[in-house]
């Protein structure tokens, strides 16, 4: 019988210690100090399970477009970020960030922390449409 709950004891160990190591891997940060081309969109996530934040200030000479964009949804403008304001902006399970330089001509800059389900996002540039 004791062998049966010591058995019992260590299943279940095992089990919570692979629900942390499994929150651990999908909970995390990003830092980043961007760079976005002229007429260029960074487009970060897009299909990941959780949501994720996106905080820091525009470093740079030009304002940025911050947009959200569901896998059946066009894109919806959450706002603009002048140079040396900041931002802060969450995305749900499965949307992605578009942060689009709205220079034609010059380079776009940005200091950036990224937490939340940062395990499985996608990170590309794309044309600004």
């Amino acid at each position: 019988m004791l062998s049966n709950r010591r058995s019992a004891f260590r299943l279940f160990a095992a089990a919570l210690a692979g629900l942390a190591a499994t929150t651990a891997v999908s909970a995390g940060e990003i830092t980043s100090n961007l760079q976005i081309e002229a007429g260029q969109t960074f487009e970060l996530g897009g299909g990941q399970r959780g949501g994720f934040t996106v905080t820091g200030r525009n470093t740079g000479p030009v304002a940025i477009v911050v947009l959200a964009k569901g896998a059946a949804a066009a894109a919806v403008v959450k706002g603009r970020v002048e140079p040396g304001a900041s931002v802060d902006a969450a995305f749900g399970p499965g949307e992605q960030a578009l942060l689009r330089n709205t220079s034609d001509a010059r380079i776009a800059r940005l200091k950036l922390r990224i937490t939340g389900d940062t395990s499985a996002l996608g990170m590309t540039y794309s044309a600004n449409p």
